[in-house]
């Protein structure tokens, strides 16, 4: 990494003198003559560190620590003290600085401090481009991101079963993400294989595999006959290195009270991973959310949008009965809504912007049920008198939104 050092030094003179001190030691100096200039510096994965006064005009040093500690936790600060204010540089290490100087200072201990901190800064640096060059690599984290403990461990499972030769199993509610958790694991593998997707509400005779080397997504494994079970069995004895997966609302016990075949459920028990809904991922949600948002402007061509508090709010508050389906649905709307009043010339009071944002949400769901209030109502959670007394607030009518 490049050394560099960002220097906060209101008298002149001496910030002059010690950029040119440190400018002969090869460390690259920015210049700031107090917190209005360097804040616009200072900001995540900065590639450097800062060297600041305390007693400054205005907003003084504990004002900068504070700011980076706010931007970048990581982010060294080393403080320039006077000798009288020994205690106050103590009380800066104990709110988060690297380390303080007194001045005047040897120039071989200011080397020496900086030095560290950049080596640190640098560890940080690298620490986080290959973190996020894993997470750019691998699909369990961009699929199902989050910091709940539930998803954490399904990230865990699909990784490991992604580098076993077993078959797997998937379950849990619809909407919960079971053919993107399939898709995840076909990722994840090693081998050079062909991910196909296939719903078994279709007869299973229309079903076209290569001769080797797939990873086959069977869904709805609980509609299956006792004919198309014996078909899927015979798939592994006719094809080579197949993969299986299987994905359902019901687990393997559930399927075997259901009467499925032991043969296959056999076959399928060793690696069976429960998709959990996002009731059960509360803590996920602003950041599925977020990226949710992302999706849709990059669809919509338009830039991400600031999102405000209250849809956040909103977000957690909901149990989304109908899962990523719904939240995506959701996310676009609000995608939409949010670039639309941005491009609006006036400002909009806090209750104006709720009235806008209320309208649209009515009017894209009842697109989304075809003009039908009662299924509108049901899946904005309402009870119908409530839901028309909206609509007749914002004089929408279902049957506007009845298509031929």
């Amino acid at each position: 990494m490049k050394k560099r050092v960002l220097l906060i030094e209101d008298d002149d003179a001496l910030r002059t003198s010690l950029a040119q001190m440190l400018d002969l030691e090869g460390i690259t100096v920015l210049q700031a003559n107090g917190f209005a200039q360097a804040r616009r510096t200072i900001r995540t994965n900065f590639a450097g560190v800062v060297l600041s006064d305390i007693r400054m005009p205005q907003k003084d040093g504990f004002d900068v620590l504070a700011y980076a500690q706010s931007v970048d936790t990581e982010l060294p600060v080393v403080m320039l003290t006077g000798e009288a204010d020994v205690p106050m540089a103590l009380r800066a290490m104990k709110e988060g600085a690297y380390d303080f100087l007194e001045k005047p200072c040897a120039s071989n201990d200011l080397i020496d401090v900086l030095t560290r901190a950049l080596h640190h800064r640098a560890l940080v640096t690298r620490t986080r481009q290959m973190e996020q060059q894993i997470r750019r690599n691998d699909s369990a984290a961009i699929y199902f991101p989050g910091p709940s403990r539930v998803t954490k461990d399904l990230r865990s499972n699909l990784r490991q079963v992604a580098g076993q030769p077993l078959h797997v199993h998937l379950y849990g509610e619809s909407g919960a993400g079971k053919k993107m958790a399939a898709f995840t694991i076909h990722s994840l593998s090693n081998e050079d294989t062909v991910f196909v997707s296939f719903n078994l509400e279709n007869p299973f005779d229309h079903l076209q595999l290569p001769q080797s080397s797939v990873t086959l997504s069977l869904k709805n494994v609980e509609l299956t006959s006792p004919e198309t079970q014996a078909k899927i069995l015979k798939l592994l004895q006719t094809i080579s290195g197949i993969k299986i997966i299987t994905t359902s609302t019901k687990s393997i016990e559930q399927l075997r009270t259901a009467g499925l075949s032991e043969a296959l459920l056999t076959t399928l028990s060793p690696a069976e991973i429960h998709i959990p809904s996002l009731l059960q991922r509360k803590k996920d949600l602003p950041i599925l959310f977020e990226s949710l948002v992302r999706q849709a402007t990059r669809a919509l061509n338009t830039d991400m949008p600031q999102i405000p508090q209250n849809i956040y709010a909103e977000v957690i508050a909901k149990n989304w009965t109908g899962n990523i389906p719904a939240l995506r649905n959701f996310a676009t709307t609000v995608a939409v809504g949010l670039n639309l009043r941005r491009q609006q010339p006036d400002d909009l009071t806090l209750v104006e912007q709720m009235d806008v944002f209320e309208r649209l949400v009515l009017s894209e769901t009842l697109k989304r049920s075809n003009g039908k209030a009662g299924e509108a109502a049901l899946a904005l959670g309402l009870p119908r008198k409530t839901f028309y007394d909206r609509l007749a607030r914002y004089d929408l009518r279902p049957k506007d939104f009845k298509t031929t």
